[in-house]
């Protein structure tokens, strides 16, 4: 009976991780479902990166990374096409992130690579991604228009994501 109750603490340990692992891949599913949808309006910034007008959907962390990433929201939005916008990632867990890729979404499967930096693992600390409006826009000659941005690590697990305003 003893060698029965020493193994109950393990057990529901073993339990309540496994549930727990479960919810989280969930949350990031679903997360990843949101982040794979058309844009809807922008967090405005200045050119230095100061919020002038939030939206709530935007450059919020996947659960996989909570904890781990910061985002400071792309900046300047809206963006003039001749313009560079940035997009700060801070690191703060260590060998926590491989890779980073940004990709611009323009919906029914129309996805395309904007930047790259695949160091493996990312140092700790603030990563800018300079991106160009050109290559977010899904017409070079014509670009303005809002856009999603994708944030992603090595293995393509969305990181964050949010919307950019080309004028």
């Amino acid at each position: 009976m003893i060698f029965y109750e020493k193994l109950i603490l393990p057990a529901a340990l073993l339990f309540i991780f496994l549930i727990a692992g479960c919810n989280q891949s969930s949350d990031q599913r679903d997360f990843e479902r949101a982040a794979f949808s058309l844009p809807e309006g922008i967090t405005e910034t200045s050119s230095n990166g100061t919020v002038i007008n939030s939206d709530p959907d935007d450059w919020r962390i996947a659960p996989f990374f909570q904890g781990l990433v910061e985002i400071d929201p792309a900046y300047p939005n809206p963006v003039l096409s001749s313009e560079q916008v940035s997009l700060d990632v801070v690191v703060t867990g260590v060998e926590s992130v491989s890779g980073l890729r940004v990709y611009a979404y323009y919906g029914d499967n129309n996805i395309r690579p904007v930047f790259e930096d695949l160091r493996r693992p990312i140092p700790p600390g603030l990563t800018s991604l300079p991106l160009s409006p050109l290559d977010i826009a899904q017409f070079r000659e014509n670009p303005q228009g809002t856009y999603r941005i994708i944030l992603v690590d090595a293995n393509e697990n969305v990181i964050t994501y949010g919307d950019v305003r080309v004028e």
